[in-house]
């Protein structure tokens, strides 16, 4: 029998079984359905769906976390062979350049905090680094900059490494999805999004860690699909079209998105 156990100096509820806190597992019991296979085929069917309907210059890039040695070593990807910036390394991908990484692949600590390849630090934190690029008045104003910037480094477990690929070739289910896109596809693609629901995306948006927080770490964590009209520097770095942003789409919401824009497609 079950009893309901009031637990007044922690002030929660614990189920109580012969000793035993709720929920456990047990081989006896078998939770929902079982989780299928990555179907490969099928993103890409659907991938080039998109495509027919929404022609993109670049594809689109599946991005997938891996927390621990054994997962990376079993990615196919070939390791990325010189320090460089992630959003470089997303550019790459997108253009038909697959990779993954780790740590010390990375030379910006905008984008090993934002993934949490590596905790932060107190002048990144204070925001005095953000004040030395001249985009803000004040230390002040820069740390509140910073204090708003989705990063997943303060949270458990760190990222060991990050593989990218063009989403049509991922042999593995990506955790997130990013598309480097113009203004007319953001609308499309934010138009599929909304059909089903008729829910606006929450947009986090700062022109400040673009790749790196605002196109990969808020999607992953928030849920939510996100647009970015990039940063300083990866416009600088990946030399981006002026007409070019870039939006992030968790992978569970890819496939309704799609069926959204394919209902949605203009009749002029």
């Amino acid at each position: 029998m079950l009893d309901l156990v009031l637990n007044n100096e922690r002030k929660i509820f614990i189920y109580e079984r012969e000793g035993r806190e709720m929920p456990f597992k047990s081989n006896k019991i078998t939770y929902g359905l079982p989780n299928d296979e990555y179907d490969s085929k099928f993103i890409a069917d659907v991938t080039a769906d998109l495509n027919e309907v929404l022609p993109m210059q670049h594809s689109f890039v599946g991005v997938k976390f891996y927390f621990d040695k054994e997962s990376y070593d079993n990615c196919e990807l070939e390791e990325i062979n010189a320090k460089t910036a992630y959003c470089v390394m997303v550019k790459g991908a997108a253009d038909g350049r697959p990779n993954k990484s780790r740590l010390e692949h990375h030379n910006c600590d905008g984008a090993t905090t934002a993934l949490a390849l590596e905790d932060s630090t107190e002048r990144i934190e204070n925001g005095a680094e953000y004040f030395s690029y001249n985009l803000y008045q004040s230390q002040a104003a820069a740390r509140r900059l910073r204090s708003s910037i989705v990063s997943l480094h303060s949270e458990m477990p760190k990222t060991y490494g990050i593989g990218l690929c063009a989403l049509q070739d991922c042999k593995e289910q990506p955790d997130i999805i990013i598309g480097i896109v113009n203004a007319y596809q953001t609308m499309r693609l934010l138009q599929g999004y909304e059909y089903k629901t008729g829910k606006k995306p929450n947009i986090n948006m700062g022109a400040m860690q673009a790749m790196c927080s605002e196109l990969s770490a808020y999607p992953y964590k928030s849920g939510e699909i996100n647009v970015s009209v990039f940063c300083p520097s990866t416009r600088f770095l990946c030399k981006w079209e002026e007409s070019e942003m870039g939006i992030g789409i968790p992978f569970e919401k890819y496939e309704e998105l799609v069926r959204g824009v394919i209902a949605t497609v203009p009749s002029y």
